[in-house]
Formats: C-alpha cells, structure tokens, sequence
C-alpha cells in the first residue's frame, strides 16, 4: 500500500513538470539571451541599419524554414533545400546578366526547378516509399553537381529593378519583413484550421493509421515536399536579390540551419509535433547568431561549431520531451 501511495504521489509530482517541458519554447529564452549579448558586446547592435540587415539576412532561411517545418511534421526531412537555394540562385544571375528582359520569365523558371524537385522528392517518398534522408540527400547531391556545371565559382548579375525585391522597404523597415509577416500567417492558417494541415500532423503522428482513417497520406506527403522545394525557390531569388549576383555554394548551410531552426523552434523529429512560429523564431536566432558572431569577429569555423552545438542541444531536448511524453 505505501509503495502504491509513493508512486502516486511521485507521478502526481511529475506532472507539473512534464507539463513545463512540453509548453518550454527554448528558442524564446535563446533569443532573449542572443540579443542581450549582442547589445552588452556591441553598441551597434540596436542600430536601425542593423537591426534592417538582420532582418534581411534572415528572411531565405525564415522561407526555407516553412518547408522543412511541414516536412518534419510528417516525420521526414528535406536535405535537398540547401542545394535547390544554391540552383536557383544560380539559374536567376546566370540567365538575368544575358537575359535582363526576361525577369519574370527567369523567376517562373526557378519556382518551377524548385517545385519539380521537391514533387520528386515527394513522390519517391509516398509512393516508391524511399526514406525520405536518403532520397532528399541524394536529389540534392544530384542538383548540387547540376549548380557547378552551370556556374562553379560566384558570377553572374541580377536586374537593377530584381536587385529591389531585397531593398526596398517602408522606411527603415524592409519589405521582406511584412512578407514573412503575411507568408506565416497564411500558413500556420493552413495547417491548423484546414483539413490538409491536420492531416499533415496525423501523418507525422501515425501514417498507419492517417490511411486507415480517410487521409491521403501519398498525396499530402507529395504536397508537402512539393512547398518545401518552392519555398525554398523562392528563398534562392531572394539570396539573389540581396547579393546581386550568383553562388554556387550558397545554401551549402541552409539545410543544417533550417532543421536547426525547425527543431529549435520546437518541432519534433519524430513528426507531428511543432508549428511554424516557433520555427520563424528559429530562423531569426539563426540569423541573430550570425550577426553577433560576425559583429564580434569570431573566425567562421566556430560559427560552424557553435550551429552544430545548437543543434545537438535542440536534439537532446527533442528526446527528452519523447521520453517524458
């Protein structure tokens, strides 16, 4: 008897913490002791043009973040985002520096590159039921080598009018902020009060039983890697548009970062836990790091080494919620 009163009583103890890790947002706490550091290390920090550049220095990885965020909810992953940023890219300077009047024709070209990536991508997943590691990593392997044959070291030259998309702005406040602002509105929209969204989480959290239950799990999963690979089109023009010109190498980190971000934010990799707030937020201490560590001038080797500490320790809390659940 005292043992079973010792158990309840244990577990009853429990509860208000396992409820604490659950609601934790650990990206919250790391962005409020991110800018702390930034403003104590240098006076610039708060500036207007600082505070602008962060802003536009983060907005690809916020957009690129959106597709790995719903990617992960179905418990998969997108390694090919970085190598689709760097291919389009690539496309938009290359073509934009011989083809100046063809703007938008260019622009379809890459969404299109993107979103046909990321169809593959899905339908090798849903239907030929590849793992999604695997089949992302090798696509983008694939179109990396495509990126080097098109172009193997940075060149190329956008529009002067292209060149706007990443410049203009309301006063001090850039255009690609009210995007953001729109882009993730519409999206947590979708995946919280439409029947495609929920049935992104149902995948995530069960594809057995998400089929048995009505869902089109194929069709959704293709879906999801097909905005994953336009999303991150989209991320590449607007790298082209802030750099004026084209690299091949450019998204080489995006990949990392995004699922830093996306974890970090608070979505499981385990599938059909997170949102995408927590993951704009992860984006943005992304893009905060950098800053304060470029601000500082700390080598990039350590930046590389301070991302991938994060993300172990965005992982570590991830199977932590999954043991306590």
């Amino acid at each position: 008897m005292s043992n079973v009163l010792v158990s309840s009583k244990t577990k009853s103890a429990s509860q208000p913490l396992k409820r604490l890790v659950q609601r934790i947002r650990p990206v919250y706490l790391a962005l409020f002791l991110l800018i702390l550091i930034g403003i104590f290390t240098q006076p610039t920090f708060l500036t207007l043009r600082n505070v602008r550049n962060i802003i536009l220095s983060s907005t690809p990885w916020a957009i690129a973040t959106i597709g790995q965020t719903l990617a992960l909810l179905t418990a998969g992953i997108d390694l090919s985002i970085g190598p689709v940023v760097s291919l389009t890219n690539v496309i938009a300077a290359f073509l934009m520096k011989n083809h100046p009047n063809q703007v938008w024709g260019i622009v379809l070209l890459c969404i299109v590159c993107g979103t046909l990536v990321g169809l593959i991508n899905g339908f090798a997943i849903a239907r030929l039921r590849l793992n999604p590691f695997i089949i992302t990593l090798a696509t983008g392997t694939i179109i990396q080598g495509v990126t080097l044959g098109i172009m193997y070291q940075p060149g190329g030259l956008v529009t002067e009018g292209f060149l706007q998309i990443s410049r203009a702005g309301l006063g001090a406040i850039p255009y690609a902020l009210f995007f953001l602002i729109i882009l993730y509105g519409i999206g947590t929209f979708i995946l919280k009060r439409t029947p495609f969204g929920l049935s992104i989480y149902a995948i995530g959290g069960n594809e057995t039983s998400a089929h048995l239950s009505g869902i089109r799990t194929s069709l959704v999963i293709v879906v999801v890697y097909s905005i994953s690979g336009f999303l991150a089109a989209l991320a590449g023009l607007f790298l082209a548009s802030r750099i004026g010109s084209g690299d091949p190498l450019v998204g080489d980190p995006i990949s990392l970062d995004t699922i830093t971000a996306a974890v970090l934010g608070g979505t499981s990799l385990f599938g059909g836990v997170g949102d995408l707030i927590g993951g704009l937020a992860g984006a943005f201490f992304i893009g905060i790091l950098s800053t304060v560590l470029n601000l500082n001038n700390v080598s990039p080797f350590y930046q590389w080494i301070s991302k991938g500490v994060i993300l172990i320790a965005a992982l570590a809390l991830d199977l932590w919620r999954q043991a306590i659940d």
